[in-house]
This record gives structure tokens, sequence and C-alpha cells, in this order.
């Protein structure tokens, strides 16, 4: 249908079975992209996110901004369980794939960290954005980011 403007879909994604059942049926049935990533892109930025979460990413951010603006941030997230459109993307959490085609590698390597994030409960004492967060906590903001993302693929009528 020529001229059809998809929306984006509304995802409620709650746990790291969810969200790794929602990559998959997308790459299962085929998806259209509503924004610029596609599903290798979108597991790339949320592999990044989650692997820093959990190993680190090498810096904090001011403690001004972890008490205030990012904690104000993941309250609001937590509570109505969405992001704010267009925040911005720090460079390196962009993705890098250049290809059109979804990467099955790439794919299959995020599962694989978000099925890791589904079970962590390493301390987040030193995590980059926010100070006192819980593991439970950053989990579920990783399940609302991912949703974010996500619902921005509308998947094909199944076949």
């Amino acid at each position: 249908m020529k001229g059809l403007i998809l929306e984006r879909r509304t995802l409620d994604l709650r746990s790291a079975a969810d969200v790794i059942a929602d990559i998959q049926h997308l790459r299962a049935v085929g998806y259209t992209q509503t924004k610029r990533w596609n599903l290798t892109h979108i597991c790339q930025h949320l592999d990044a996110t989650m692997t820093g979460g959990m190993d680190g990413f090498g810096f904090r951010l001011p403690w001004i901004a972890r008490r205030t603006l990012v904690k104000w941030g993941f309250a609001y997230a937590l509570k109505k369980r969405k992001l704010f459109s267009g925040a911005p993307t720090f460079p390196f959490l962009q993705p890098t794939a250049s290809n059109d085609q979804d990467d099955n590698e790439m794919i299959d390597h995020c599962i694989a960290t978000i099925a890791r994030a589904g079970v962590f409960n390493g301390s987040m004492e030193d995590y980059a954005l926010l100070d006192g967060l819980s593991a439970d906590d950053w989990r579920e903001f990783m399940w609302i980011h991912a949703a974010h993302h996500l619902s921005f693929l509308v998947p094909h009528p199944d076949a």
C-alpha cells in the first residue's frame, strides 16, 4: 500500500524473555522501520547499553547530572514505563552497522547480552549515569529502553 505511513507500536516489555521474544518475532516475520534504525542497529545499541551497565562504560557522568536530570529521567521512565522521545544518544552507543541488511550474528550476540542482563545482580555502585541504582531498577529500565527502540519496528503480519 503505497503512501501508508505506519506508526510505532506500543510495547510494554517486562523481562529479558519478553525482549528476546520480540526480537525473535521481528526477525522471523520481518518488519517495517518507522525510524532510521533497523533491528541490527537497535540490537547494537541495546547490546552496548546493557554491556556498559553490567561491565562499566569507563566513565561516570558528573555528579550534578547523575543526581538531577538523569535521576529525574530514570524515575519518570520507571513510573510511566516510557522514555522521552528525542533524547540524544551518546556517540559511543550509536550503532556502527552500515548495512541495511540485518546481521544475524549481531542479533544473536544481543540476545545473549539480554539474557545475561536478565539475571545480572552485580553492583551498580559505579554505574555511569546514576547514583543509588539497584540491579532490579536497572533491569527494569533496560526493558523499558528496549521497548522504546523496538517499538519503532512494526512486524509484518505473521505468515
